[in-house]
C-alpha cells in the first residue's frame, strides 16, 4: 500500500482495544471444536454419539454447557473428576481433529498482518473455550507466538464474564477505550449489546446471514478488509 495509506492504517491499528473470540472467528474451527466437545462428552460418559445446537444452551462456554447438559441428561451436577476427564478426551479429539484437518486451524486471511499492526496492550482473547484448548489450538494455527492474553471457560462460566476478564488483560490506557469485540456468534453480538461494547462480525454463509438478522451492522468474512 502507498505509505501515506501505510501510515494513517498503522495509527488506527494502534489505537482502541480489541477483545477477540477464538473459533470461528481467528480460524475457522467452530463446527469442529464442537464435534470434538460432544465426541469427548459421550466418550467419557457413553450418552450418545451426536454434536448438540450450542444455542440450546443458556450460557455458550464450555464449562456452562457441560453443567448444564448434565443437569438435564444425568440429572446430577457432574464431579470435578468427571470434568477433567471430558477435559482431557477433549483435547484428545482436538490432537486427532489437528492431524486429519489442519485446514480448519489456518488463521482467516489478513488475520497475522492485522494483529503485527496492533500496540501491545490492546488486544487479549475472551473465548467461551477451556484454556488448554483454547491454547492448543493457537499453537496448532502459529498464533501463540503473538502471546495474547487470554481468558476463557475456566476464568467465568459466563460469556459476559469471560470478556470483562479478558478486558481486565489489557493496558491501563486501552482499558478506558470501548473494546471492538470479533465474534462470530449471535450470543457474542447479545454480550456485547449488554456490555455496551462495539462489535464486527467474523462469519460468512449462514453464520453471517444470523449475525445480520440478530442486528449486527458490520460483518466480514476475514480480517481483510480491517487492513484497507
Amino acid at each position: 500500500m502507498p505509505r501515506t495509506t501505510s501510515l494513517r492504517y498503522h495509527a488506527a491499528m494502534h489505537a482502541g482495544a480489541y477483545i477477540l473470540d477464538l473459533d470461528g472467528t481467528l480460524m475457522p474451527t467452530h463446527d469442529l471444536d464442537n464435534r470434538c466437545y460432544w465426541q469427548a462428552v459421550h466418550d467419557v460418559f457413553g450418552t450418545g454419539a451426536d454434536p448438540l445446537d450450542l444455542g440450546a444452551f443458556h450460557h455458550v462456554t464450555d464449562d456452562a454447557i457441560l453443567n448444564e447438559w448434565s443437569e438435564r441428561t444425568l440429572e446430577r451436577t457432574l464431579t470435578p473428576e468427571e470434568r477433567q476427564a471430558v477435559c482431557d478426551r477433549f483435547l484428545d479429539r482436538l490432537e486427532e481433529a489437528a492431524d486429519s484437518e489442519p485446514e480448519a486451524f489456518h488463521p482467516f486471511a489478513g488475520l497475522t498482518d492485522w494483529l503485527e499492526a496492533r500496540a501491545p496492550g490492546t488486544l487479549a482473547i475472551a473465548t467461551g473455550g477451556w484454556r488448554r484448548s483454547a491454547t492448543f489450538k493457537l499453537a496448532v494455527a502459529g498464533l501463540d507466538r503473538f502471546d495474547l492474553p487470554l481468558a476463557g471457560s475456566d476464568d467465568a462460566p459466563t460469556r459476559i464474564g469471560i470478556m470483562q476478564a479478558a478486558r481486565r488483560f489489557l493496558a491501563p490506557e486501552a482499558r478506558e477505550a470501548t473494546p471492538t469485540y470479533l465474534g462470530d456468534g449471535a450470543w457474542d453480538l447479545a454480550a456485547t449489546r449488554t456490555l455496551a461494547w462495539d462489535f464486527i462480525g467474523i462469519a460468512s454463509g449462514d453464520r453471517a446471514r444470523a449475525l445480520e438478522r440478530a442486528g449486527a451492522r458490520r460483518v466480514l468474512d476475514s480480517f481483510l478488509p480491517l487492513l484497507s
